[in-house]
C-alpha cells in the first residue's frame, strides 16, 4: 500500500478591515474576521442566505476559494433585495461572501457594509 502523502498546510496572513490575522489556509474568511474582531455584519450566522457579510478584495482576492453556487445566489439577489440602491455601486465589482469564501493565499478585503468597513474604504479612497 503506497502512502499518501499529505500536503503541508500553511498558515496565510488576512487583514480583514483593517485587523490583521495569520490562519490555517482553508479556514473561513468569516471565521477569521470573527477571530480579528474585524466587524463584519452576520445577520443569517453564516449561512450565505443575507449577504451581510460581503466583502470587497482589496488584494489577494484570487487567494480565495472559488464561488459556491450558494453564493452565486445570494449576491445575485443581494442587488434586488430592499436597500438594493445603496448597494448599486458595488454592482460590476468582485465582491464576495465572507461566510462562503476560504483563504487558500495572503489576502485583504474590506466589508462593504458596517463603520468598521467604511471606515478603511474612505482611508483607501485618500490613497488613491
Amino acid at each position: 500500500m503506497a502512502a499518501n502523502p499529505k500536503r503541508e498546510r500553511r498558515r496565510v496572513r488576512c487583514v480583514i478591515n483593517g485587523k490583521e490575522i495569520d490562519v490555517w489556509e482553508g479556514y473561513r474568511l468569516w471565521d477569521a474576521a470573527l477571530d480579528a474582531d474585524a466587524r463584519l455584519w452576520k445577520w443569517c450566522g453564516g449561512e450565505g442566505l443575507c449577504a451581510t457579510c460581503a466583502v470587497l478584495p482589496i488584494s489577494g482576492g484570487e487567494n480565495l476559494s472559488p464561488r459556491t453556487p450558494r453564493e452565486k445566489f445570494s449576491l445575485a439577489l443581494w442587488f434586488v433585495k430592499p436597500l438594493a440602491a445603496a448597494r448599486k455601486r458595488w454592482k460590476g465589482r468582485d465582491i464576495r461572501l465572507a461566510c462562503q469564501a476560504y483563504v487558500m493565499g495572503p489576502v485583504e478585503v474590506v466589508g462593504v457594509l458596517g463603520k468598521a468597513g467604511k471606515q478603511v474604504r474612505e482611508r483607501l479612497k485618500s490613497l488613491n
